[in-house]
């Protein structure tokens, strides 16, 4: 070979070392708006994930129990543990790049006795044979990026995994959260129920006596004896309710089951919502970033198929020595090397690779609308939640006006038919409509919680004015 060709050789080689076959990820144009639909743009402020977002609500037994889930949930354990097994699968991928080196040695002893009877010629007694190499596993010179793309992939399936285990810790944290201020409203109108039962039995007593005395009929005594028993039964109904969510807490928290104690619902403070939010903190939602990943390991896939179409040159290789004595075998063994390598051409495939970058390429576009999806379902979420908000505020505020109202009603209502200056249907009227508004007022408050909450988790994690570091990545960035 001469000098021309040679250097036109290894230029090839170089160049065609130095890129891959298939197509290099580039993000895809999403047609996004700048703010939200029911936030003022006008006041919008660049904010920043609140990490702990849950410290908002300013309820230390909530805190506890989030922390403990992080801990405990079997859920997130399984999930870590996936993480974990992809990152040892991207080990793997990544070590074909380079090649895999084995040392190796050996020692063999080999005897004669009686060599001479029988007239065989065989050298008589013990030989040792010393032998040290090393071995270069069967290596695939990437010259056009299949192992590359493939390490691409597995990097970003990888990623992806990651972003799912966050996707799992929000929504998880999300769950807790919820659970607790259902049982906390459960407590809230379990409470309501007894004070209901406290009001109706003192009514019996006081129709008792008036029955006694003839100042009402029977059947108002029967009738308030009835609603008594209506009264427990709804008690009974709830504590049942209680129970029932207890369970589920506990199952997030990966207990046994156990009795839950929570807060007041009234004194689970109800975080502020900003009038304006970016929507730039839309892009740290997991969810988001798990779909990216997705959509960067189909694209590499596609790489990978059409590398089939290539040639594969792989390099196999020994360089060892060897002695028949041991001081020889240190000083001045016998050097044996072999090197082998190896190529294979694909002539004929019958469509096989045409077929796997067909499928490849419909993947790829598959995750594509799968990630386009992610980005409108999370604006969409995030709307929605912005406006649910706003309304169970505005609700919450009515359902406590009313409360206020019709609990005066009741005071006055009790004290005008003890005297006798109203009837009884009409004090029983104004008692169930102050159970149904209290009862009402404690579902609003939940319902108010709970849409904070679907508003933080929307966002991700919700907003805040401190810097937060961004979300954690495992590998170098780059691919």
């Amino acid at each position: 070979m001469n000098n021309t060709t040679f250097s036109f050789t290894l230029l090839c080689t170089l160049v065609l070392g130095g890129c891959a076959i298939g197509p290099d990820y580039v993000r895809p144009d999403v047609n996004t708006p700048e703010t939200f639909l029911h936030t003022d743009e006008n006041r919008t402020t660049q904010r920043n994930v609140d990490t702990q977002w849950w410290k908002n609500f300013k309820d230390t037994s909530l805190n506890r129990a989030i922390e403990e889930a992080q801990t405990s949930n079997y859920d997130l354990q399984a999930s870590r543990a996936s993480v974990d097994a992809l990152l040892g699968q991207f080990d793997q991928a990544k070590s074909y790049l380079y090649p895999q080196i084995n040392a190796n040695g050996s020692l063999t002893r080999k005897g004669v006795d009686n060599a001479s009877s029988g007239g065989n010629q065989l050298r008589e007694g013990v030989t040792s044979t010393y032998a040290g190499s090393l071995s270069l596993a069967s290596y695939e010179i990437d010259l056009f990026g299949k192992v590359r793309r493939a390490n691409e992939s597995a990097r970003a399936a990888l990623l992806s995994s990651e972003y799912a285990a966050q996707t799992l810790k929000l929504s998880t944290a999300s769950s807790v959260a919820a659970s607790y201020f259902k049982l906390s409203s459960l407590q809230g109108q379990i409470d309501l129920a007894k004070k209901n039962v406290e009001l109706s039995d003192e009514i019996v007593k006081l129709n008792e006596i008036k029955y006694k005395h003839g100042v009402i009929a029977e059947t108002i005594l029967l009738q308030s004896i009835s609603e008594i028993q209506n009264a427990k039964a709804t008690l009974s109904q709830l504590e049942a309710s209680k129970i029932a969510e207890e369970s589920t807490f506990n199952l997030l928290l990966g207990r046994n089951p156990t009795h839950v104690s929570t807060s007041s619902l009234t004194a689970i403070v109800l975080p502020e919502v900003p009038s304006a939010l970016p929507s730039s903190l839309l892009s740290k939602r997991p969810d988001i970033a798990a779909a990216e990943q997705n959509l960067i390991a189909a694209n590499a896939r596609i790489g990978v198929a059409r590398a089939a179409y290539f040639p594969s040159i792989k390099l196999t290789g020994m360089l060892g020595v060897q002695s028949l004595e041991l001081n020889n075998f240190v000083s001045n063994p016998a050097r044996i090397w072999e090197l082998a390598p190896s190529i294979s051409v694909p002539l004929f495939s019958a469509g096989r690779i045409a077929g796997e970058i067909k499928t490849a390429e419909a993947d790829r576009n598959q995750t594509l609308a799968l990630y386009k999806k992610s980005i409108v379902s999370a604006f969409n979420d995030t709307d929605n939640a912005i406006g649910q908000t706003t309304k169970a505020k505005e609700q919450l505020s009515y359902q406590r006006a009313r409360t206020e109202a019709i609990h005066k009603a009741l005071e006055q209502s009790i004290l005008r038919y003890q005297v006798g200056t109203i009837s009884y249907s009409d004090m029983l009227l104004v008692q169930q409509q102050w159970i149904q508004a209290s009862q009402q007022h404690l579902i609003a408050k939940q319902n108010a919680l709970i849409t904070t909450l679907s508003l933080y988790k929307a966002l991700g994690g919700g907003w805040s004015d401190e810097q937060t570091p961004p979300l954690p990545d495992l590998l170098p960035s780059g691919r």
